[in-house]
């Protein structure tokens, strides 16, 4: 076959062997004249990246490094934080910090649990919980809130959310408090850069599903709605071969793939919300696999979106800080080379360059496809 067809791939055990995209065939070794591996050279001494997603052996050996590699930054400090948060609401004392809330899900029956997010590992996404959609909401009261409880049924084990001053007559679950009790203040009508989510109900057991979507699934219940501010997961991933480059992937999940390793990860808004600024993700393959971020996109020299995010221009509570650095010059003969960026969460040392700061929320924990 076309030996530019050959790509590396790894069976059930982790072996790796070559596959032929063009022809199906497959073989143990790379066959004569055709190219495959973790950078091909394209001519010019370019050399472009290609990943390859890992399974079985291989990928549990990666999934250890990747877990070695992955680190939490810091939050900023309280006296920042305060600085930052009076910034952002200058006529309101005192400002609640922003708390995150993760939607799980649960199959056999279907249903969902509401956690907040608070440092404990069990109210992250896992292999069992699956993630559905993040948002951030107040820990304590604000302007136009409303108090929501979280409330817990244990068999099967499920959550709901329940307005205090509208509980469903239709639900006859003796539901629980937690101990101490677990919940948040939302807005219940539309706020600047806040989306609405859905509370719908079924019965046969009593079980609530948080939503995005305005009209329920077939045999729901719509309750109500409140708005919190929604929020993302990105991922960090550098790697070191043929040059060193890094990626931000978006979302809950992330692929293993050989040789990238993931820093770190962060949440971000979706929508500008006071305080806040837009920043843009963009990415190319040429001559090696690149992003650069920015607040204004270009589309000069090839870049292409990728992605957008919002974040805080100033420190606030439970944020951390995030640089955005850029490179011209190779770090080791320190001779022009294709421009990149990178997020990172220290400040920046040469031949790479500071761009700007902003502060987001540090993700926890990783969760692999």
């Amino acid at each position: 076959g076309d030996g530019g067809d050959w790509e590396a791939a790894y069976d059930e055990s982790g072996a790796m062997y070559y596959m032929n995209n063009a022809t199906g065939e497959s073989a143990w070794e790379l066959p004569e004249g055709g190219a495959a591996g973790a950078a091909e050279d394209h001519g010019g001494g370019q050399m472009v990246l290609h990943t390859v997603q890992l399974k079985g052996k291989r990928a549990a050996e990666w999934k250890k490094v990747l877990e070695e590699c992955f680190s939490m930054p810091e939050p900023v400090s309280q006296l920042h934080a305060d600085t930052g948060k009076r910034v952002v609401f200058p006529n309101i004392e005192p400002v609640s910090p922003l708390v995150r809330v993760n939607v799980l899900e649960a199959q056999s029956p279907l249903r969902h649990k509401i956690t907040v997010a608070l440092g404990d590992k069990e109210d992250e996404a896992n292999a069992y919980w699956q993630p559905v959609v993040s948002f951030y909401v107040f820990a304590c009261e604000m302007p136009c809130t409303l108090p929501y409880t979280i409330e817990l049924r244990r068999e099967p084990f499920g959550t709901r959310l329940r307005q205090r001053k509208k509980p469903n007559p239709r639900d006859m679950t003796e539901w629980e408090q937690f101990d101490p009790v677990k919940g948040f203040f939302a807005y219940p009508e539309p706020m600047p850069g806040a989306a609405p989510y859905f509370i719908n109900w079924t019965s046969g057991p009593d079980r609530y599903m948080v939503s995005n979507v305005d009209k329920p699934d077939l045999g729901w219940m719509l309750c109500y709605r409140f708005h919190g501010y929604a929020t993302t997961k990105y991922h960090v991933l550098e790697c070191s071969e043929p040059t060193v480059c890094y990626r931000v992937v978006k979302g809950e999940r992330m692929v293993l793939e050989e040789g990238w390793r993931c820093l770190f990860a962060f949440y971000a808004f979706d929508e500008m919300i006071p305080g806040t600024t837009r920043y843009y993700v963009q990415e190319q393959f040429e001559p090696h696999q690149r992003i650069r971020v920015g607040q204004e996109p270009t589309y000069f020299h090839g870049w292409q979106d990728y992605a957008t995010f919002c974040a805080f221009d100033v420190p606030m509570p439970g944020a951390s800080r995030f640089s955005v650095h850029f490179l011209t010059q190779s770090p080791e003969t320190r001779t022009a080379v294709a421009e990149q960026s990178r997020i990172y969460f220290g400040d920046a040392w040469e031949p790479w360059q500071q761009k700007c700061n902003f502060y987001a929320y540090a993700a926890p924990t990783m969760l692999f496809d």
